[in-house]
Formats: structure tokens, sequence, C-alpha cells
């Protein structure tokens, strides 16, 4: 229990001091600190939440690069950060402007919902949280990425369906099944 809560706590904000300065540190532990055990919780395990135009209510999703799939569109909440990313589809769709026309009034919706959610979640939060808009390739998808849990990456950091994920980190499969083997090997 104990592992699995500091693999976690390695990319919360008041915890990890790595490439933070001290002023920082002191303001993430101190926010962390303040915050209700709601907000707290958002921050040591965030929200994911999934959009798709069959039903463009949210719903909640495991926080994995198997979420991040080409036909939806995924609100993050990091409690600092509010990040919308786009999967490739959607993202050309909009591009191409297929939301903007009448018969695509489903895609509109699915564009507009997180947009809304998104306010929602800022308006009751102080202090305010950055709103970040990417998609697949874009710069910013980093603040996505570097939260969400490795599954799909083997030893050669394959691509995924969302597009690269190279990282350091296991997967928490790999840590759970390392953590079974250790535990096996302490009772023989």
């Amino acid at each position: 229990q104990m592992c699995i809560r500091d693999r976690y706590q390695r990319r919360v904000h008041g915890v990890n001091t790595f490439g933070v300065s001290p002023d920082e540190s002191a303001y993430f532990r101190g926010t962390l600190c303040r915050e209700n055990a709601t907000n707290s919780l958002v921050m040591i395990q965030p929200a994911l939440l999934q959009y798709k135009l069959e039903d463009p209510t949210p719903s909640p999703v495991h926080l994995d690069i198997d979420s991040l799939q080409n036909n939806v569109v995924l609100l993050l909440d990091t409690y600092f950060n509010v990040i919308i990313w786009h999967g490739n589809h959607i993202w050309q769709w909009k591009e191409q402007g297929y939301h903007e026309l009448p018969e695509y009034e489903n895609l509109k919706t699915l564009l507009d919902q997180p947009q809304e959610d998104a306010k929602l979640i800022m308006e009751d939060r102080f202090p305010v949280p950055r709103l970040v808009i990417t998609w697949p390739g874009h710069g910013l998808e980093r603040f996505l990425k570097s939260r969400v849990n490795p599954s799909k990456t083997d030893a050669n950091n394959t691509t995924v369906q969302s597009g690269n994920y190279i990282t350091d980190d296991a997967s928490l499969k790999l840590f759970m099944d390392h953590l079974v083997k250790l535990a096996v090997q302490s009772v023989n």
C-alpha cells in the first residue's frame, strides 16, 4: 500500500520537488494542506473525464495512455491545470469547420460540453487553474501525457494510438507485478 501511494505521489506538486523552485514547492505544499479533502484528492489523483460523439455526457476513465483515443475529447482536472484534449479525428474535424455546419450539431455539442465543464470547475476554485486546450502532437499535450499511466509502452516505447509516448516511468501493471514478485520472494 505504501509503495502504491509513493508511486502516485511522485507526480503530486506538493510532494515532488524535482525541477521546482523552493518557492513553488512551498506554494504547492501550502495549497495541498489548505484545501478541503476533495480538492486535495484531485491534486493527488487527477480526475479524467471522457466525452464521445455517441454520448457527450462525461464518463470517468482511468488515468491511462489507453484513454487517449482518436475519437474522444478528454477533460483532465489536476487542480492547478484544467486540460482539454481533442483526439486526432475530433481535432481534424474541428479544424475543417464541421462543427459550424448544422448537420454536425452533435460535434458542436461534443466540443462545447468540455468547455462548459471546465468553466464550472474554474469558477469555483481559487487560485484559478490554468486552462490548456491541446491535441495530439501539440506542445501543450505534455501536460496530459505527464499525468497518464504508460500502460501501452514496452521496452521499445512504441507508438500508441494518440501518438508517440516515450517515458522512463514503469506502467502500473509492471509496477504491481514487481511488487507481487517481491512479496512472493519475501515469503519463501
